[in-house]
């Protein structure tokens, strides 16, 4: 991991990748402005932003690729508190993957629901809520797990499941299923006076639970971290982080982003959505097998080499649902 942290904070100062994150934010800002312009709906504006932001790289390192699976919605079956219920799981998965060559070193997941304003106030399902948020053993109803039972993902970040709200002109939010829970308060509707952080986390305290604050990596020894965090800055100097001190801007958790930049920043700086995979070594099973064969359904990552197990080889695969897949490639270890 040594490299990719020299990497991260070369990153952090190169105004070259700045520009490759204003590339892909323009042209998600195009494709949404295009969508709202001609009226369309979820569907017609989430497909407009996988094809606006396919292949866009920066040099050799970093590669996003996307594109939509079609078939029937993915639907699965759970108990809400007490009661039994079928929900949407949701209809876009942001992944982000750094590999050494072709060998995974990091992932993440995030499952997205994307929500269209209407009468300039989301409406949010208040069991599609709970499923994002908690997820609770399932059952595939129909859709990517048709078939398959007590479905169980483990959501340590608290960024497994996320919306993303849509606006006029095009615009995003993009809030963690726990962070929007807060917003709701015990309402069904949420208006863009809701969106904001809550004064708790604004003072400090919690803000690294919602904000760009750094996650438990499993498997890497603080102390490791620190020399190696003190190495790469002796020899490239400080890297603010807001709210964390000197670090690197990288492998954050971001569970809030106001507008598409934040998005896409937190994206492409492999800050959003549950680790499935870290050091070469599968974090979280479930999801990743998951991941994994959404992507390969997909028809994407094939420069990416994927563990092949039980659970991926098992689960069939319909739906329509689009995948955003960023890859960065470190090239070889030290």
């Amino acid at each position: 991991m040594r490299r990719f942290f020299e990497i991260a904070a070369q990153l952090a100062h190169d105004t070259d990748f700045v520009n490759f994150q204003n590339g892909v934010v323009r042209a998600a800002y195009d494709a949404l402005s295009q969508a709202y312009a001609s009226a369309e709906n979820e569907v017609s504006i989430i497909t407009r932003l996988v094809t606006a932001i396919n292949e866009k790289s920066y040099g050799r390192l970093i590669h996003i690729a996307a594109n939509k699976i079609h078939g029937p919605r993915s639907y699965v079956e759970f108990n809400f508190r007490d009661k039994p219920t079928t929900r949407e799981l949701g209809d876009m998965v942001a992944i982000s993957i750094v590999t050494a060559g072709k060998r995974r070193l990091v992932e993440r997941v995030c499952i997205i629901q994307n929500k269209k304003a209407k009468n300039q106030n989301w409406g949010i399902d208040a069991e599609q809520l709970f499923l994002l948020k908690n997820f609770p053993p399932f059952t595939g109803n129909r859709g990517i797990f048709r078939g398959m039972d007590d479905v169980v993902f483990r959501n340590s970040t608290g960024c497994l499941g996320a919306f993303g709200l849509l606006s006029e002109p095009g615009e995003m939010i993009f809030a963690s299923a726990p962070l929007l829970a807060e917003f709701l308060a015990q309402s069904s509707t949420l208006e863009p006076a809701d969106v904001s952080f809550p004064s708790v986390l604004q003072q400090g305290g919690l803000q690294s639970s919602f904000a760009s604050g750094p996650v438990p990596f499993p498997g890497l020894d603080p102390d490791e971290y620190y020399f190696i965090l003190r190495d790469v800055m002796r020899r490239i100097g400080p890297v603010p982080w807001p709210g964390v001190g000197l670090g690197i801007p990288f492998l954050g958790n971001l569970h809030f982003a106001r507008d598409l930049y934040d998005f896409i920043r937190g994206w492409t700086q492999i800050n959003i959505g549950e680790f499935t995979c870290w050091r070469g070594a599968t974090a979280n099973p479930e999801v990743d097998s998951f991941a994994t064969r959404l992507i390969r359904t997909a028809n994407l990552g094939r420069a990416i080499d994927f563990p092949v197990d039980e659970r991926s080889v098992e689960m069939s695969f319909e739906g329509d649902i689009a995948v955003l897949l960023l890859h960065m490639d470190i090239g070889s270890e030290d």
